[in-house]
């Protein structure tokens, strides 16, 4: 398990490492500049030829930028520094550095080539011609503390690496603990942002970094000596809990054992109520994906026109039909039977809009006892009939998994809220995913290129990738969840580890097919072997 933190988490780290534990801040400088330093040399392949310019501004991730620049230097790269001076606070840290750096005979230049006193461009192309002549650019300008929008001489500077990097296939850029422009608590754009081929960041990898993956490319995250303060993950992230990730070997071993002696009935029900007339596929995705987690018994509900294609594609299942609308006394039973002996419910892939729809969403959180799964027409019907939600608010385990528009649906009680709404909740999503899962005392995964689970804690997701945005997935997710819950795994807990285990089988399809041609029946044909992995004997 890995913690992230924001800016302002970061800076606590830092202060109480520099005050408290007395690691003098130089020390933790020299060592995060020496990891910026051998990011680079890693990716030099003529010392002798290719040079490298840092750009720095004046503050503490300008001095780390600086004394990257002196210790690349002292090892024989052609290595130039470029001082913006756009902001008139020097740190103190950045000045020891700079007069280091000059000891050492760094050649430096000072303010923006193209750069007038009218703030317009002289002669854009020198500058990206210069730029574009190096092998890597270090973007040391502004690091994680910043919180304004980037404007005035930053700008142009953020905006020439960035048109010098698209032009020349060679240039690699390199941002210093985040790329400039970044917001580290969201991960939003602050005016303009560098776009960069690795970031080196120190000591805990930065929250918002998780949602800019375009523009922090590869991350590595280097230990420079932080310790951090007592109590600190008592008070990290929405007042009280933290915000962490896993890593392949954290979820080794976090599957339920399979006894010798079991049976069917050792390994749970899951109910799926999904489909709707003539279709079937979000039902079929979701219930083979919850018998491939290791589910004893999947039984799915959904109409009648459906049987066929589900008896052909999933002859496992068990199969309740009904008509539409839905008015037969025997088919209510049989419903209200199912719910009794399921272990976990599915409830809402590809059921429609429809008064049936409606009336299966209602009465599965009315009358179901075992945790409920709500996906996909489910939770937009739930948002047009938010009474429904907070009526089954800490009645039973709860888990959402909305994707970004459905989430702004549910934020909005709105059926059609805009792409605004959606930028809403970009800006502000851990906040909001954590307000919602406190409302409805639910389990809240919010979908996205980073999924985050909100559930006594917020985790971000680490794996999977852009193969995975196909149709069909989220169903997959689904079925994933619920097959871990009804093996046992605590309802929380399966939330957090269905999307790690649903993001590995992206990534294994990605590795066998491709970034375009995965499907969600490819996410579920990988299981088999991230199961395997995640498995350990005892």
């Amino acid at each position: 398990m890995r913690y992230l933190v924001t800016g302002q988490q970061a800076a606590e780290i830092d202060r109480y490492t520099i005050n408290e534990i007395g690691v003098p801040q130089l020390v933790l400088m020299e060592r995060a500049s020496l990891a910026v330093a051998e990011a680079v040399e890693q990716l030099i392949r003529n010392k002798e030829t290719e040079r490298i310019l840092v750009i720095a501004e004046s503050g503490n991730n300008g001095g780390d930028g600086v004394a990257a620049a002196r210790i690349l230097h002292q090892r024989g790269y052609r290595v130039e520094l470029r001082l913006l001076r756009g902001i008139s606070r020097e740190t103190e840290a950045y000045l020891k550095q700079l007069a280091l750096a000059e000891q050492a005979g760094v050649s430096f230049s000072e303010g923006w080539v193209g750069w007038n006193e009218s703030d317009e461009w002289e002669d854009a192309e020198k500058m990206l011609t210069e730029l574009g002549s190096c092998r890597v650019i270090v973007d040391a300008i502004f690091g994680v503390g910043l919180t304004r929008e980037v404007g005035g001489i930053q700008k142009e500077a953020v905006e020439a690496i960035n048109e010098a990097r698209k032009r020349s296939e060679d240039l690699v850029v390199v941002s210093v603990d985040i790329p400039t422009g970044i917001s580290s608590e969201s991960g939003q754009v602050l005016g303009c942002a560098v776009r960069a081929d690795m970031t080196v960041t120190f000591g805990y990898e930065k929250i918002g970094m998780r949602f800019a993956k375009e523009h922090c490319g590869e991350v590595q995250v280097r230990e420079i000596g932080f310790f951090l303060p007592v109590g600190f993950l008592d008070i990290s992230f929405g007042g009280g809990r933290t915000c962490y990730t896993y890593d392949p070997d954290d979820i080794k071993g976090k599957l339920p054992r399979r006894s010798a002696e079991a049976n069917k009935g050792s390994f749970g029900q899951v109910l799926v109520i999904a489909g709707s007339r003539d279709m079937s596929g979000a039902a079929y995705l979701a219930a083979e994906a919850a018998y491939r987690m290791g589910s004893g018994l999947v039984k799915v509900v959904t109409h009648e026109t459906n049987r066929a294609s589900l008896q052909q594609l999933l002859p496992e299942a068990i199969l309740l039909t009904y008509p539409e609308p839905v008015t037969s006394e025997e088919f209510g039973k049989a419903f209200l039977a199912s719910l009794s002996r399921a272990s976990v419910v599915i409830l809402g892939p590809g059921i429609g809009q429809s008064g049936t729809a409606l009336w299966l969403v209602e009465a599965a959180m009315k009358l179901a006892t075992c945790p409920v799964i709500a996906d996909a027409d489910a939770l937009n019907l739930l948002s047009q009939h938010t009474e429904i939600l907070e009526a089954s608010a800490g009645v039973r385990p709860l888990i959402l998994t909305p994707h970004m528009m459905e989430m702004a649906r549910l934020v909005e009680k709105n059926p059609d809220p805009g792409r605004e709404a959606v930028e809403r909740l970009r800006e502000n999503r851990l906040q909001i995913v954590e307000e919602m899962s406190e409302k409805y005392k639910a389990a809240v995964v919010l979908k996205d290129a980073c999924t985050v689970v909100a559930a006594d804690n917020i985790y971000l997701n680490s794996s999977g990738n852009a193969a995975m945005a196909k149709g069909g997935s989220g169903d997959v997710l689904t079925g994933v969840i619920a097959g871990l819950i009804a093996q046992g795994v605590p309802w929380t807990d399966a939330a957090r580890l269905g999307v790690y285990i649903h993001g590995r089988a992206g990534d294994a399809a990605r590795d066998r097919l491709g970034d375009y041609s995965v499907l969600a029946r490819d996410l579920i044909d990988a299981l088999p072997e991230v199961l395997v992995e995640c498995s350990a004997r005892s």
